[in-house]
């Protein structure tokens, strides 16, 4: 509705000034024609009495003809008449000193109008006929008339007006308002609120039909981008489905090259349990070796319990959920889950520890998969043997935000191995699907591309180098959203 208060108040102004100038035009036009009438009607008039007043000057004498202008001027009760000298010493009957110099026109012989206000402040209309008497001095028949009436009419007009105006800027406003709320208000309210309910993520159902004028283009376009989003959405959760697919893909994967050395782990605890259980069978042992025996596979069942939980974790399939999370804590989680392969390709894993915790907002399982990725690759690059080591560190680098790049202080997690190093024309692809440097049958080329993708959905970013002392390292660079804490 402000919308429509705002057109009702620039249109009511536009009206208002166009009544005001026309009352205005209209009064100063009557009013000229007013004074033009008067004007004309007291020449007439004192055109007579001059014809009149100089037959009666030439025959009866002056005192004569002054009679007749007295008597004049008591008829005409609505006009002053008199005589007026305008030249000579006879100062009573001189026209005012204030308008003398308006009547020179008069010194030949003219009729003068002008406009004159007494003492009282009454305005009057005086004309001024010239005669030039017998003995040759000038005078004139000086006609007056009051313009009251003209001040009546003035501010009756004006009256008219204001009533007029008022009456057409209550009328307007009414119908304004109706027309207003009909065709913007409710139409902009219905666009609000399908507005408001697109943003909440509702696409369902069409906006309806708003006509053909402005608003009805707005609905439209409105309409196209709800559509967008809609198939944007559609996309983005299909995107979403098939990179989650791809990442258990490769989760299982992974799973598979740990399983060699998961079997092999759990081997050495199933044998004590065995070995210890026939002990115990066997009857032979004392009571203190009965539960030394009894204690010795409760610690190693624990043991396996422990292994596959780690693998059932690192394997299960579920949603991305960040919360504040010990990056020191998952890198040491996730080397001792890949320790039984690193002992079995001889690889020495080693994870330095952090002195403090380093937390950022992350998604457990989704690091987990990229840090196994790295270490697994890091593993396999060795086949003879060698070290793999896994570090935390809080180095300043660049954070990337929408409008600005600034410097501030990230989690880098790195993963160094000691084996033969990634060629440098395959530096830039190593993050491509599907590109893989392994032999077929050992990788899928997904591994560090998902990787690279879990990163970038965190707000950080991951890069490949070859270190100088051989080897190759592996940087994960988290944003830390939360301070370090001792």
């Amino acid at each position: 509705m402000r919308l429509a208060l705002k057109i009702s108040f620039a249109v009511l102004l536009g009206v208002a000034l166009l009544i005001s100038l026309n009352s205005y035009l209209n009064v100063v036009r009557e009013r000229d024609r007013l004074k033009t009438e008067l004007s004309r009607e007291a020449r007439q008039i004192g055109g007579t009495f001059r014809i009149m007043v100089k037959e009666i000057w030439s025959s009866q004498g002056e005192l004569a003809a002054r009679a007749f202008l007295k008597r004049a001027g008591q008829w005409a009760t609505d006009h002053h008449v008199r005589w007026v000298w305008l030249e000579g010493d006879d100062t009573a009957e001189l026209p005012p000193v204030e308008i003398r110099p308006r009547l020179e026109a008069t010194k030949q012989e003219e009729t003068v109008t002008i406009m004159v206000e007494n003492e009282a402040g009454a305005d009057f209309l005086v004309t001024y006929l010239p005669l030039r008497v017998p003995n040759g001095r000038l005078g004139a028949i000086e006609i007056g008339e009051s313009l009251d009436g003209l001040h009546g009419y003035v501010r009756e007009s004006l009256q008219r007006s204001g009533l007029l105006l008022a009456a057409v800027v209550v009328a307007s406003l009414m119908l304004i308002g109706v027309l207003g709320s009909l065709w913007i208000s409710r139409p902009v309210k219905r666009l609000t609120a399908q507005a408001e309910r697109i943003a909440a993520g509702d696409f369902s159902g069409d906006l309806g039909n708003y006509g053909k004028d402005e608003i009805g283009t707005l609905a439209l376009a409105l309409e196209r981008m709800r559509g967008q989003l809609a198939s944007a959405r559609e996309a983005d959760q299909e995107r979403l489905a098939a990179l989650e697919k791809l990442r258990h893909t490769e989760r299982l994967a992974t799973i598979g090259r740990l399983s060699a050395g998961m079997a092999h782990e759990l081997g050495t605890p199933l044998n004590v349990v065995a070995g210890r259980a026939k002990l115990i069978a066997s009857g032979e042992l004392e009571a203190d070796e009965v539960v030394r025996s009894a204690r010795i596979i409760g610690e190693q069942s624990e043991r396996m319990t422990t292994i596959m939980r780690q693998l059932l974790d690192f394997a299960r399939h579920g949603a991305s959920r960040k919360q504040p999370l010990d990056l020191g804590q998952l890198m040491a989680g996730v080397a001792e889950m890949m320790q039984p392969t690193a002992k079995k390709q001889a690889v020495n894993l080693i994870c330095l520890p952090t002195r403090e915790p380093v937390r950022a907002m992350a998604d457990a399982g989704q690091l987990q998969q990229v840090l196994a990725n790295l270490v697994m690759n890091a593993i396999q690059a060795q086949p003879e043997g060698g070290d793999v080591m896994l570090s935390l560190a809080c180095p300043e680098s660049e954070v990337r935000l929408e409008d600005r790049v600034e410097q501030r202080l990230m989690a880098e997690l790195l993963v160094e191995d000691a084996g033969p190093g990634i060629n440098p024309e395959d530096l830039t692809k190593i993050f491509d699907p599907f590109f893989t440097t392994k032999e077929i049958g050992q990788g899928t080329g997904l591994g560090l591309a998902i990787a690279w993708g879990i990163v970038s959905e965190h707000g950080g970013r991951i890069e490949a180098d070859n270190r100088t002392e051989g080897g190759a390292v592996f940087r994960v660079l988290l944003p830390l959203e939360l301070e370090k804490t001792v």
